[in-house]
């Protein structure tokens, strides 16, 4: 038996063709999902004039007229992440990448629960669509990021180093937001954002191609 080595773990080169093409499928799914809702935030931060990306949070996005593209992208990217979760488990890599496929499957169906329930708009009474998707936000947040930690550790320790140095200066700028009431929350969310999910593209890719 063939095998291919991962930095800090292997991979068979001479696994069942079914489940290679599962895998690369799943990869597939995941990079296009999580980009689309990736580019459907980059479109709307800079075409919309009622929403203010800087002072709001890209959910605003999900009540009015765009309610469409962001419930759709929300579906898309939670099905992404949910298939992310699967290649790592199938890629064979070592056991904190599994650990991270662990997390990654209910981070990505608490962005499938953000597409049926709405956020509150900044203002308005709280509801308990709000508060669902309020609750399913802060899981992705916390879990993502840990998931995509742990996968990138099993699979490459240089990726591992980047995500961790990127998430970093995210909650540096979270931090400092809060603590000087600078008011760019909405900015501070969408750098968390292009950090969680460009390091999702890019760790699919990488499962996808075996390397």
């Amino acid at each position: 038996m063939t095998r291919r080595a991962y930095p800090n773990a292997y991979v068979s080169t001479d696994e069942p063709a079914r489940g290679s093409l599962a895998r690369q499928a799943l990869g597939v799914v995941a990079m296009a999902g999580i980009g689309y809702l990736g580019v459907v935030i980059l479109v709307l931060s800079f075409a919309t004039a009622e929403y203010n990306p800087v002072t709001q949070y890209a959910s605003d996005y999900g009540v009015g007229a765009f309610a469409w593209a962001m419930d759709s992208g929300f579906l898309l990217a939670g099905i992404g992440f949910c298939s992310l979760a699967l290649m790592a488990l199938l890629s064979g890599a070592a056991r904190g990448a599994r650990a991270g496929a662990a997390l990654l499957l209910p981070a990505g169906l608490a962005l499938v629960l953000s597409a049926f329930f709405a956020t509150d708009v900044e203002g308005a009474a709280p509801t308990f669509h709000g508060t669902v998707h309020n609750v399913a936000g802060v899981v992705f947040f916390v879990i993502a990021p840990l998931g995509l930690l742990l996968v990138n550790r099993g699979i490459g320790r240089e990726r591992f180093r980047i995500i961790l140095l990127a998430l970093a200066l995210t909650v540096v700028a979270l931090s400092l937001n809060g603590a000087l009431a600078l008011n760019v929350t909405g900015l501070v969310e969408r750098m968390l954002v292009l950090v969680v999910f460009s390091s999702a593209v890019l760790t699919a890719k990488s499962l996808y191609v075996g390397r």
